[in-house]
Parts: structure tokens; sequence; C-alpha cells
């Protein structure tokens, strides 16, 4: 089953072209202006590389958000399209779980939650908490659980860190940039902002196990992670 991931939640434009749960290919280019002008020929660049034609496509994911508005849009609209026209299931997955899972490697057996920070802009972030538990997936915990600040929507990162549970704490995603000013509670670890934005690899993994468990389904849900988008 090959299958196509676009990742668009940040600045970073990712597409990988994914069998079952490993990636054939992949086309990576950092467009803070937005993905609207990639898109179209990223796709052809990848389906190009592999001699893989978008007929033979099962399925597409893109980012379900919170992140960069217009390029959250810009990929959903863009799968939308793509899903419509192939006549496939379009699956939207969540920034926050794939940044979970791409920090698990930097965490486990090193802290008992993972916090994953998404840049928000305005100097606010978007966090979700996750319970790590050896060598298991992370486990988000829901925000009547861990606080409002988790909830996925807007968040001064002073708040984040300020309801971090006790014990040591892993923090990664681009929005850890926006805690240079800040002095994190003792116990936390600060992956550095470059090394994780969401990969459109780990999305397509990702995609691909809901897609196994969840059925022929189409769910296509949006969040922007701000208030009147996330309630």
């Amino acid at each position: 089953m090959i299958h196509l991931s676009i990742e668009t939640s940040t600045e970073w434009v990712d597409l990988a072209l994914v069998k079952e749960a490993s990636t054939l290919s992949r086309f990576t280019v950092f467009r803070p202006g937005g993905a609207s002008e990639i898109l179209v020929r990223a796709l052809d660049t990848l389906l190009n590389c592999t001699d893989v034609p978008r007929e033979s496509l099962a399925f597409v994911a893109s980012s379900r958000g919170p992140g960069t508005y217009t390029s959250i849009r810009v990929g959903h609209l863009f799968c939308r399209g793509l899903a419509h026209a192939l006549k496939v299931p379009h699956l939207t997955i969540s920034p926050f779980e794939v940044l979970a899972h791409q920090g698990l490697p930097l965490f486990r057996g090193k802290a008992g939650h993972l916090a994953v920070l998404l840049d928000a802009k305005r100097g606010e972030v978007n966090a979700a908490l996750f319970r790590l538990s050896g060598e298991e997936s992370p486990v988000r915990i829901p925000s009547s659980e861990a606080g409002d600040v988790f909830s996925g929507r807007a968040s001064s990162p002073q708040s984040v860190l300020d309801n971090l549970p006790p014990g040591n704490v892993g923090l990664v995603g681009p929005g850890v940039v926006h805690l240079r000013s800040s002095v994190p509670p003792e116990g936390t670890v600060l992956a550095p902002p470059l090394l994780l934005y969401p990969s459109a690899s780990v999305m397509g993994s990702l995609a691909f196990s809901e897609k196994r468990e969840g059925g022929g389904g189409d769910f296509s849900d949006l969040l922007y992670g701000r208030d009147s988008v996330c309630s």
C-alpha cells in the first residue's frame, strides 16, 4: 500500500511517499512564505523519483494542526482535492502526535512525560502533554487531566512551564524556541528546536497505522490552535 503524506504545519514543507510504514522518497524545503507554490512541483518530483503513478496512491494524509494557519489550509485543501480526484481517503494527523513519536527515542527511559510545543507565533505556543512508558508509544494526556494549557490552544510559554508535571519532563518541538528567556523547572530537558520539526515520514507511518486500525473511513478534521476553532 503506497500512500502520500504532506506536513505543512510549520515553515518546513515536507512530503513523503510511504509504502505501508516505510519511506520510499521524501521532499523537504524551508518555505516561510507558505506551501502554495511548492506542492504541485514537489509532488511531481517525489513521484518521478520513484516512478510511482499518482493513481497508485491508496490514500493521502495531511496535518490536522494546530500550526501555521495559511500553510495548514493549503496543505489540507491540496490533499483534499487530490484525494477527491483519485477517489481515495484523506486522513489528517496531529503534529503533536508526530513530534511525540519523533521525541520518544530521545527521552525513552530518561523522562516520564513529554511536552510537545508548537510555535503559535505572537510569542505563544500550542502545547500537548504525553505520558512515556517503556517501549510503548507516547500516550497523550487529555487536557481535563493535564490542564487547559495542554489543550492545544495558544498559551504563554511560562504558563506551560508552570503547569508541567513533577519529575523529569522532555520538551520537544519548534515552540521550545520561546523558552530561551525562561528558566525551565528542574528536571526538564529541551531538545534543540531545529532537531524536531514534524516529519512527513513519521506522519505517513502514523497514518498507515490509523488507517489499518480504523478501516477505510475518511476522517479529515482541521485545527488552528485558537479558541474559536479548538473548542
